[in-house]
């Protein structure tokens, strides 16, 4: 096809997967589509490589052309002198362009740490396994680490400042299941932390069993009457997901929004470290309040499939085609579990 802003304006994404359309004007130009963005690419050399020059719109079809030409006129070298720290720069520069800020300085941050002056084509597995050895005891931080490298080896590959991958085999640290639930004893102490923000958001993740993540992005336009509503944009399933709400919700409710500029609130380390100081629970997570919350509405007799339908669960008892046909909200059944729920949590807390 003959590529114009027009025509690249009116591709669709894929499905699944990515689809490359090629410019009938400049043979091995071309633009990769996919769901989150459109990119131009080249095709070029000997090794028939792909490389990656720039997302549209941010780049114009005009400078593309322009470097796709100087791309196609010349022959591919590797750039075996490029320094690590500069690689990284541009790395980091890249995912800029299409990563979330918090992804993006949790990159930073892993590749940062590693402190090397080597050229990114001396860089050996050996060099990579010291260097992870220091998180031997964090299986959680040695596993983030080593996705970023991976990340960021394919990346320098693809921008042909290497020819081949240190980290191809590494595997990640598998870690066990966490089970944790609060006592409550424990539940007690949290619920007496007050420091807000982050008290009433961790009080909500209690009374409401939601994400962190998801409590943390409330607008007071997803709260209608006794309902609260999340969009698919910011759910883990992609799915629209209500929630009936009780008066101690909606009054915790009345602090949001909790971010600052239309952004997520977002300082749970500080927050975390600081009710540490005053709970003084040993090896507990954010996380444990959605569990602990699933564990009491079993303990009280919620269906699970309610509780499911509360937690927004994707692969729950309804799944699959069930979950197709089935578009019954049980709003009321939720709203009526969900009084059982905080009259049996009001007596916890009271105790």
């Amino acid at each position: 096809m003959r590529l114009t802003d027009l025509s690249i304006r009116k591709l669709n994404s894929p499905e699944t997967g990515r689809k490359i359309y090629f410019d009938e004007v400049l043979p091995g130009f071309g633009v990769r589509v996919s769901k989150r963005y459109k990119n131009f690419v080249v095709l070029f050399g000997k090794p028939r490589r792909y490389k990656s020059l720039g997302h549209f719109p941010e780049l114009s079809l005009a400078d593309a052309r322009k470097e796709a030409k100087v791309l196609l006129a010349s022959s591919p070298v590797f750039q075996s002198r490029t320094q690590y720290a500069e690689a990284v720069r541009l790395f980091i520069q890249d995912c800029e362009n299409h990563n979330r800020p918090s992804t993006v300085k949790s990159y930073r941050h892993y590749l940062n740490v590693y402190d090397c002056k080597k050229r990114v084509s001396d860089i050996t597995r050996k060099d990579i396994q010291i260097h992870l050895g220091r998180y031997k005891d964090k299986p959680s931080g040695y596993n983030h680490a080593l996705t970023v490298f991976k990340l960021f080896f394919n990346w320098c590959i693809r921008q042909e400042i290497i020819d081949k991958h240190p980290v191809v085999g590494e595997r990640s640290i598998s870690m066990p299941a966490r089970d944790r639930v609060l006592s409550p004893e424990e539940i007690t102490e949290i619920w007496a932390y007050h420091h807000p923000r982050f008290s009433t958001i961790i009080k909500l993740c209690l009374l409401t069993g939601q994400r962190r993540s998801e409590i943390a992005q409330i607008f007071p336009e997803w709260i209608k009457d006794d309902v609260l509503s999340f969009p698919g944009t910011i759910t883990k399933n992609k799915r629209k997901h209500s929630i009936p709400v009780s008066p101690l919700t909606i009054e915790l409710l009345e602090g949001v929004p909790f971010g600052q500029k239309g952004k997520p609130w977002n300082g749970w380390s500080n927050g975390k470290r600081r009710i540490d100081k005053y709970v003084q629970i040993s090896h507990w997570t954010i996380h444990d309040l959605r569990r602990t919350f699933s564990t009491i509405h079993a303990e009280i007799g919620t269906p699970i499939h309610i509780t499911e339908k509360l937690l927004n669960h994707a692969s729950g008892t309804i799944s699959g085609v069930a979950f197709v046909y089935n578009r019954y909200s049980y709003l009321d059944e939720m709203r009526e579990a969900q009084e059982k729920y905080e009259d049996c949590l009001t007596s916890i807390i009271e105790s």
